[in-house]
């Protein structure tokens, strides 16, 4: 039989390696140990939030939301969190700050010298970039 070999260098979800075994492919994966599934967890967040961003139907969006709890979940059983405390820091956080009901979509901020706004964005410049 004759193959064609594709590079994947990514993390897969558990049963997808069997799933595409049983239909004749051969995979070469391995174990990740803590640090290099914490990395890669990461990198996984960043595909499922483009995903989500990408859908086009509602059906596709609620997979692709699905898949983004399954991260969060799976990230934070890997630090020693369960989900219940990630959502008492998801509703603090609310509580605190607010949510994203009201919609308020900022264009630009002007902060004054020497400001909490203003260290803030200088700290990251290519986040917030300084409009002359």
């Amino acid at each position: 039989m004759k193959y064609r070999v594709f590079l994947q260098n990514k993390l897969w979800r558990d049963k997808m390696v069997d799933v595409l075994e049983k239909q004749g492919s051969r995979m070469n994966w391995r174990r990740l140990n803590d640090e290099e599934f914490d990395a890669e967890l990461r990198v996984k967040m960043i595909e499922e939030v483009h995903e989500v961003k990408s859908a086009r139907s509602k059906d596709e969006l609620l997979g692709e939301l699905a898949d983004m709890f399954e991260v969060i979940e799976t990230l934070a059983n890997l630090h020693g969190f369960n989900f219940d405390e990630v959502r008492a820091a998801q509703l603090k956080k609310g509580k605190e700050r607010g949510g994203f009901g009201q919609r308020m979509f900022v264009e630009t901020a002007e902060h004054p010298v020497g400001s909490f706004g203003e260290r803030y964005c200088l700290a990251e410049p290519e986040k917030y970039p300084e409009i002359t």
